[in-house]
């Protein structure tokens, strides 16, 4: 080291940072600690790296030192910690508080690193890497992505995992400055806030990461210094990369591609100019001194440019799992990957892994290019996609995940925007929707943890007329073949807005109108065609919708009465109720929304009138409500009515019911920051964004005539929803002192103390990612049903 360079940083994080002579002088004194230990040579050693100052120290001294290092994870569970150390027989690094020893310490001379694999298609292996390997490593990530002195280099991946180690020994052999953070426990926030005070040249992390980062307000500044931005460890779209030449015009961007057991295998550079691919980044330019082929699955040379199983050839490729070494053949190792692509030239396309390659009609998919369609969707943040063998054939599994505030795209539409994208053969057989994609600890998706679709009935085809036409109409709506008789509207992936079409195309194909509540109580194929069939002329919908396909003889389960918000269907609980299945769920939706009558002005006027139905159905009780937007203040007043009666009220469920806001204007009690709008703007309002005089009066006459004409589903859900503003406007919130528990989507703008001035004896107030309708849909239902069943069996804590 030059004495110039003895001061320079060598490593910094958020709590601190040390220079390369001090660096140089603790791995010193640690390596001399290390030989009195007693430990024998060649014994690997476990550090356990939590992204601090201390942990790299700890890294470089064991690496400086006659034993393999181990890296663990911090976040790692116990039990895996100790299952990997035993395998490995590896002992703690000295001083470690809490990290076992294996029963056995094994030697495993002449490798530098044993790194176990990431573990998210089966059992973690561990990989022995060499000197050599390393050596070869850090020159090349050095000479690829500009890492040496003077410059700052910004890791916002575990050093524990492969490609954070690659990164973190890359820039300390080069001799620049390594920026530590800690994106999985500070958060994406504090990631930002480092690297516009770090001001690096240069960031490494994982394209999930990257999409969080260039989501954030700070965007921008962080990234307004970085000339390389490097991502790897699993596919990134060009829609990414478009977004971060958005914050940053000079970018330089690297796809990075590579595994445990090779080491960096491609790189693919974009720079600022460089025009961009449709779909996912290939994985590009073979990395130096590795010589990658492809055979068939005969194990044959396969033509240039055809997918097949790749194999790596390489003096600077591991040496080998524990216990077994790669062949060699002269100092060349040879190493069979997991994963297909094809090679032309110096050019590697990654095609997925070898279990996820499927034939589908004679055609072999490529799940990358299926994953790239989905992702290309706006409101999809990220996606995965499966191949399997199903009883049918092969099928492919989609899994995506909104970003966070975005409305969940409903699965038939995914499927309209797939269907004018990819071929008939590349259509993803299931669609489902995940709040979040599981990742491993080391951020990759885990595929073990992704959920099993749910099975479609066996296939039983169309009897009569109806039901072939009514099966044509549903394949085209919603994008899937082969609808029989037993297959379930909603299970396909219908959702409300699909619903509206259906009904729309069934009264053109047929003269027969449905209601949204045909679809909710009896969701099968040959059921809607009964409907249809025993519809001449049309009939009106009620208020009461059985959420059940069971009839109410046969159903002896608790009932729970859910109150739908204003305009809303009793098809919106659709999902919840499949979710409560140990309940029987009856919705209620406004007066006259789907029939002929006269709507109830007054939230007093619906509580009344649902209260009749309730009592009804069930005169004895005991009672259990759930109430969604307005329906959850209507359920409680409907309370106040059968309690004053003598009826016992169990438990009340609200569901994003929102205070500030239109029923926050005439409380009788004080709501904490509650803003009452302003009366005569929520009141006259069009909201469409209509102002002018004619589209007020015009919005006003349909309101005196909401009930008698009958408009198109949505526009009569639109009018009824103006309807439920205005009865919130006139409507006094009184306290109730029943059990209640709040239930709140994550953009709810109330404080959460309103709900203890309303309830006293509010039991809790729970929060669920989604937006106010997203909660009742997938994937939020999952949670919102948890909630709402651990509040009707009294499994919440009060306050």
């Amino acid at each position: 080291m030059s004495a110039d360079h003895e001061d320079v940083v060598a490593l910094r994080t958020r709590t601190g940072t040390v220079s390369f002579a001090k660096l140089l002088r603790l791995v010193d004194e640690g390596t001399a600690g290390l030989r009195t230990a007693g430990i024998a040579d060649g014994v690997p050693v476990a550090v356990r790296l939590s992204d601090s100052v201390d942990g790299v120290i700890e890294l470089l001294t064991v690496l400086c030192s006659p034993h393999p290092v181990l890296p663990i994870d911090i976040a790692s569970p116990p039990e895996r910690t100790a299952r990997l150390i035993e395998a490995a027989g590896a002992v703690a690094y000295p001083g470690e508080i809490g990290l076992p020893s294996a029963s056995v310490p094994r030697p495993v001379p002449g490798t530098a690193v044993l790194m176990f694999t990431s573990g998210s298609t089966g059992e973690p292996k561990a990989v022995r890497q060499g000197f050599a390997q390393w050596m070869h490593q850090i020159t090349e990530l050095g000479r690829e992505l500009g890492i040496g002195p003077g410059r700052k280099v910004a890791l916002a991946m575990p050093v524990s995992f492969g490609g954070g180690l690659d990164i973190a020994l890359a820039a300390v052999g080069n001799g620049a400055t390594l920026c530590v953070s800690h994106p999985r426990t500070d958060g994406v926030g504090e990631l930002t806030a480092s690297l516009i005070e770090w001001r690096p040249d240069s960031l490494h992390l994982t394209p999930a990461l990257l999409r969080a980062l260039l989501a954030e307000p700070g965007a921008d500044d962080a990234f307004a210094t970085t000339d390389i931005v490097c991502t790897c460890g699993e596919a990134i779209g060009a829609g990414d990369v478009a977004r971060l030449r958005e914050v940053n015009t000079n970018v330089t961007f690297t796809n990075r591609s590579g595994s445990t057991e090779t080491g960096n295998l491609a790189f693919n550079v974009f720079g600022p100019d460089r025009p961009l691919p449709d779909g996912m980044i290939p994985a590009g330019r073979i990395a130096a001194g590795k010589a990658v082929t492809v055979v068939d699955d005969q194990g044959l040379p396969a033509a240039p440019g055809t997918i097949g199983t790749l194999v790596v050839r390489s003096p600077n490729i591991a040496q080998g799992y524990l216990g077994s070494d790669f062949p060699d053949i002269g100092g060349v190792r040879e190493h069979v990957l997991g994963d297909r692509g094809s090679v032309t030239g110096d050019q590697l396309h990654l095609a997925g892994r070898g279990d996820d390659t499927v034939k589908i009609r004679g055609y072999r998919v490529d799940v990358s290019e299926v994953v790239g369609a989905i992702e290309a969707i706006p409101e999809v943040a990220e996606a995965a996609v499966l191949a399997r063998h199903g009883t049918g054939g092969a099928e492919l599994i989609a899994y995506l995940a909104t970003a966070p505030g975005v409305r969940p795209p409903s699965v038939a539409e995914i499927r309209t925007t797939l269907a004018a994208s990819l071929p008939s053969w590349m259509q993803p057989t299931h669609v489902l929707l995940v709040a979040a994609l599981p990742r491993t600890e080391r951020g990759k998706v885990d595929r073990t943890r992704l959920p099993e679709p749910a099975g479609r009935p066996r296939y039983v085809a169309p009897v009569t007329t109806t039901e072939g036409l009514l099966a044509s109409i549903w394949e085209d709506l919603l994008r899937v073949g082969d609808v029989g008789r037993d297959d379930d509207f909603l299970s396909l992936g219908g959702d409300s807005l699909t619903v509206v079409e259906l009904i729309t195309r069934t009264t053109a194909t047929f003269g027969t109108a449905l209601t949204p509540s045909d679809l909710v109580s009896a969701p099968t194929l040959r059921a809607v065609a009964d409907a249809v069939d025993r519809r001449n002329p049309p009939v009106s919908g009620g208020d009461v919708v059985p959420l059940s396909a069971v009839p109410a003889a046969d159903d002896d389960r608790p009932l729970v009465f859910a109150f739908s918000g204003a305009g809303e269907s009793a098809l919106a609980f659709g999902p919840l109720a499949r979710c409560l299945g140990e309940y029987r769920v009856i919705g209620l939706q406004p007066h006259a929304l789907e029939g002929r009558g006269i709507p109830d002005w007054t939230v007093g006027a619906a509580a009344r009138r649902f209260a009749r139905h309730i009592l009804d159905i069930c005169p004895p009780g005991p009672f259990r409500f759930v109430g969604h937007s307005l329906g959850g203040v209507i359920a409680i007043e409907v309370a106040r009515l059968l309690s004053a009666q003598g009826h016992h009220v169990e438990h009340i469920v609200c569901l994003d019911t929102i205070f500030d806001g239109p029923l926050g204007t005439r409380a009788r009690m004080h709501l904490p920051a509650v803003v009452p709008p302003r009366a005569d703007t929520e009141a006259d309002g069009d909201p469409a964004g209509e102002t002018t005089a004619a589209a007020l009066w015009r919005r006003r006459l349909a309101l005196l005539s909401a009930g008698w004409w009958r408009r198109p589903a949505k526009e009569q859900w639109s009018l009824f929803h103006d309807l439920g503003r205005r009865s919130a406007l006139l409507h006094r919130l009184r306290p109730w002192y029943g059990p209640v528990t709040a239930i709140l989507a994550d953009d709810n703008p109330d404080n959460p103390e309103c709900w203890y001035a309303y309830a006293p004896h509010c039991a809790g107030v729970h929060v669920v990612a989604g937006d106010h309708n997203a909660i009742l849909r997938h994937p939020y239902v999952d949670r919102t049903a948890r909630l709402v069943a651990d509040a009707l069996t009294s499994q919440v804590t009060t306050r």
